[in-house]
């Protein structure tokens, strides 16, 4: 027969505290495993970003799109796994593991990468209107002659049409 469920929190109220004191929750084996998980997909996070923003910076732009699908599964599970270590942010097993220096550092990665796509999402925009313009002047709309005016605000002379057959 199988053994009744157990809890985390009926867990935690069982763990006695190691020093006796009551002012830090007990860890269950569970939390001490999502603190190290959390800890160690903080670190891969930080590499693909840096991986990234290094990429960027030698002006190999194809990496932005080949880590995006990998940088977005890694953002939205230490997303869904915060609640499952926030509690424990100033524990002191989260003291030990360097949770908040590697979270400290997370951030500093998110806002240089956040900033460097930034400006490349900028300078593509000034690039797609300055093309437009391009297109726009050289098409139908805005065909321009030798002397750099427009076609259809030249002075209209005679019109000449050639009558060979």
């Amino acid at each position: 027969m199988n053994a009744p469920k157990k809890f985390r929190f009926g867990e935690r109220m069982d763990t006695p505290t190691q020093d006796g004191t009551t002012d830090q929750l007990p860890l269950t084996l569970q939390d001490e495993q999502n603190l190290d998980d959390y800890v160690g997909k903080i670190k891969e996070t930080v590499t693909i970003l840096r991986n990234e923003i290094t990429a960027i910076k030698n002006g190999e732009l194809e990496v932005v799109s080949n880590v995006f699908d990998e940088k977005s599964k890694v953002l939205k599970w230490l997303e869904l796994r915060t609640p499952l270590v926030e509690p424990f942010l100033n524990h002191e097993a989260a003291k030990k593991r360097n949770l908040k220096e590697h979270l400290a550092e997370l951030k500093k990665f998110i806002e240089e990468d956040d900033a460097m796509l930034s400006r490349m999402a900028v300078a593509a925009r000034t690039i797609l209107r300055e093309v437009e313009k391009i297109t726009n002047r050289n098409g139908l709309g805005g065909v321009y002659g030798k002397s750099g005016r427009k076609l259809s605000d030249a002075p209209k002379g005679k019109m000449r049409i050639d009558q060979e057959f």
